[in-house]
């Protein structure tokens, strides 16, 4: 009798979920993290973590997806991982912090804006115009937010699938 073991084929956008998920599970962790202890979460300065964090999920997706699948990847694959790790992030870990942000501790936000007027008035803007400036932000934060966040995502799997790719050597018709 023959064996009849059907092995489910590795996906991009499996591999992509499952990382994405691990990506926002450590976002959202990082955030709390920073505004319990008092930080601005939404501040640049701690941006250089949740890139390096990245980095090392997208290179991890990248390997388990060679190991899980054939051995290759080739270069659009590696960009759909990430792509699909950027969105799965960004619904999962932005929901939680919007959340986070506009029900639960809605003063979160406030050292961001704070932050926002300072520039404003080193700027030298009037201060009928940081008001309307304040105003639009608070208005757009979410959807730049959400825009930019993909666009980095998938920036940053472009770049980080140039070195990961690992082509078939076979052509595949």
């Amino acid at each position: 009798m023959e064996n009849n073991i059907h092995e489910k084929a590795v996906t991009t956008r499996g591999v992509g979920i499952k990382y994405g998920l691990y990506s926002a599970g450590f976002g959202v962790f990082f955030f709390l993290v920073l505004v319990l202890t008092g930080q601005n979460a939404f501040d640049n300065r701690w941006s250089w973590v949740n890139l390096l964090v990245s980095i090392v999920l997208l290179v991890l997706a990248h390997r388990e997806f060679k190991q899980s699948g054939d051995g290759f990847m080739s270069y659009g694959q590696g960009v759909g991982i990430g792509f699909w790790m950027t969105l799965v992030s960004l619904i999962i870990g932005g929901f939680v912090v919007w959340l986070y942000a506009n029900v639960i501790e809605p003063g979160v936000m406030d050292a961001f804006y704070e932050q926002r007027r300072i520039e404003f008035e080193d700027q030298g803007m009037p201060d009928n115009q940081i008001e309307m400036s304040l105003e639009w932000v608070r208005k757009l934060f979410w959807v730049f937010y959400a825009i930019f966040g993909l666009f980095f995502g998938v920036l940053l799997a472009v770049i980080v699938s140039i070195f990961t790719q690992k082509k078939n050597p076979q052509p595949v018709f």
